[in-house]
């Protein structure tokens, strides 16, 4: 009960500085009710976690909620972790600029098809070998060598894609607050920290399925409200976004420079959403968490639903299209939503929604937020402190259990601080947007992981042809980068360069 009054001690404190507002171009006025509805949802939040948390103290209960959490739960946990904040501000974002329109919807075909292979290829080998992350796994396979480099590459993965969505939740505390980037960073980061400092992945779980419910609502609240603020409704905002081009979904182009056609929302993006699923430590946690492997299954399966939120929020961004038309923003603003165009829905929510409402959407998107990031301070920890942590200092395997989970516990604040500051650098680096940021700055790492996890499957690979493989996957990549080629297509090409390297070193280099 202690960390719950400190918890909420922390939300008291934070209030002041949140309402003494220093409004900026791109703010609006936030009402008294707004307010009530916005902290009333992280208290709640805060207490809610403390009365779920596993009752377990050791690593299996911190870490996997004791293999005893409902698949419903999970899968609600699995959307709301892969849903983030990006959804929700970046998505309408990209429909209302200049040249945005649907077809980033094609992408969720991908999303689709990502879920339904983790279902039939990794799921089961990971729960045959009772396991806590798919580096276990890979540790099993390939040996310590190839975990310890998995186990990097998605901590540099990891925390870069995090701090995006860090940078995209604090980007709408701003909004409505009025306050600096920075300081706006530093509350949410506190936030995600006390919800995973409590009671490791089980408060995390059922957190995220209450604040899905949340922010599921609040998606269709401002579907809802953007059509009903346009004289004529649907039918008048169809034909403006028609006017404006905005409505094209389709996209059959072969130009692989292209960010969103169809084939690289059916290749580029399941290589992707697979890669989550299979190696990403913030998502597979969650599937380690059931009772078995057939719930486990249901948990992934029913997670594909979650496309329908990003449905939801592409056509809230269409309705935004349509109400800035008719009522068109001020030049000073405008020339503001060009430099930051992910500020362009929360300012429409705090500026023209009714109280009460504006205040449910905007707790939505912390939902969102949070749930990602709280979930990658779990996931982090575990990886950092039982993986890397275990192999550097031997004695930890030996360490009673409750000592391991104070130490997690520790670094759960030191990523959180780490994310962070990488939130703070990724705010000078938003010219392309948050979507193709939250994109772009993971890719590096999971084409590579993506790649290694099938090795790993096929029992194939020496450590040297893998890590030559990494490297040249990189290099790759990086050329790609230049080149302006879609970001999507770095996650299957990272992988196949290193499956063909490793499997073309050890034809040529004698086994010893």
């Amino acid at each position: 009960m202690k960390k719950v009054i400190t918890s909420i001690g922390l939300i008291v404190l934070c209030l002041p500085v949140l309402f003494a507002q220093r409004p900026t171009i791109a703010s609006g006025h936030f009402s008294s009710l707004n307010w009530i509805v916005l902290v009333v949802f992280l208290v709640g939040t805060t207490v809610f976690g403390e009365l779920v948390k596993n009752k377990d103290k050791g690593l299996n209960g911190f870490f996997r909620g004791g293999n005893n959490l409902p698949w419903w739960t999970v899968s609600l946990s699995l959307i709301a972790t892969k849903t983030s904040v990006a959804t929700f501000i970046a998505v309408p974002a990209f429909v209302f600029s200049l040249h945005g329109d649907l077809s980033y919807l094609q992408m969720t075909f991908g999303f689709a098809l990502g879920n339904i292979l983790m279902v039939f290829v990794l799921l089961k080998e990971y729960y045959e070998d009772h396991i806590y992350s798919p580096y276990d796994f890979i540790q099993n396979r390939l040996g310590i060598r190839v975990s310890q480099l998995s186990r990097t590459f998605f901590m540099v993965g990891a925390t870069m894609s995090q701090g995006v969505r860090l940078l995209g939740t604090a980007l709408v505390l701003s909004v409505i607050t009025g306050q600096s980037t920075i300081l706006c960073i530093g509350i949410i980061a506190a936030f995600a920290v006390v919800w995973s400092y409590i009671g490791g992945i089980t408060t995390v779980v059922w957190t995220d399925a209450l604040q899905f419910v949340i922010f599921i609502f609040g998606a269709l609240f401002a579907l809802f409200y953007a059509i009903g603020d346009i004289p004529g409704g649907l039918s008048e905002m169809i034909v403006i976004a028609d006017q404006k081009a905005k409505l094209t979904l389709l996209d059959l182009s072969l130009d692989p420079h292209k960010t969103y056609t169809l084939w690289v929302g059916i290749l580029g993006c399941t290589f992707f959403e697979f890669g989550s699923n299979a190696v990403d430590q913030v998502v597979t946690q969650r599937a380690l968490c059931c009772r078995n492997l057939k719930e486990a299954r249901k948990a992934v399966g029913f997670s594909v639903i979650g496309v329908a939120t990003t449905w939801i929020m592409a056509f809230v961004g269409i309705g935004l299209v349509a109400y800035y038309h008719i009522n068109p923003l001020s030049p000073e603003i405008n020339a503001s939503m060009v430099q930051e165009p992910d500020r362009i829905f929360p300012y429409y929510v705090v500026n023209s929604l009714p109280n009460g409402i504006s205040g449910l959407i905007i707790a939505a998107m912390f939902a969102a937020g949070i749930s990602t990031l709280d979930s990658a301070l779990t996931a982090l920890s575990q990886t950092s402190v039982m993986g890397v942590g275990s192999i550097l200092f031997p004695r930890l395997k030996f360490m009673n259990e409750d000592k391991v989970v104070k130490i997690s516990k520790m670094a759960i604040i030191v990523w959180g601080g780490i994310l962070a500051l990488l939130a703070y650098g990724f705010s000078f680096f938003q010219d392309g947007g948050l979507l193709a940021l939250g994109f772009k700055v993971p890719g590096y790492a999971y084409g590579t992981l993506i790649g290694i996890a099938f090795l790993a499957l096929m029992r194939r690979g020496s450590f040297m042809g893998i890590l030559m493989g990494s490297l040249l996957a990189i290099a790759c990549i990086g050329w790609m980068h230049m080149e302006g080629i879609s970001f999507f297509w770095w996650f299957p090409v990272g992988a196949f360069v290193v499956i063909m390297m490793a499997i073309f070193y050890d034809m040529i280099v004698p086994k010893k």
